[in-house]
């Protein structure tokens, strides 16, 4: 089944449900998906904002130099 046809499916069967409690349920699990919130300690603030610097400064290694640092290990 693809995304439309279970999209169409789940709209179908939604507007056959007459139940408000239901329904509701069923919007408080959509709108949960969009409204995720990530609260940080301040350690992690703090560690976020320091990799930010960082990165703004060009402190950074890149994916590319990483593995080819790995392939000159492992030739040893």
């Amino acid at each position: 089944m693809s995304t439309i046809e279970l999209k169409e499916l789940i709209v179908s069967r939604i507007s056959q449900i007459d139940d408000e409690t239901i329904l509701n349920e069923i919007f408080s699990v959509i709108n949960s998906k969009n409204e995720q919130v990530i609260i940080l300690s301040k350690e992690q603030q703090t560690s976020i904002k320091k990799s930010q610097i960082e990165y703004s400064k060009g402190s950074f290694t890149t994916n590319e130099s990483l593995n080819e640092e790995m392939e000159l290990w492992l030739k040893e």
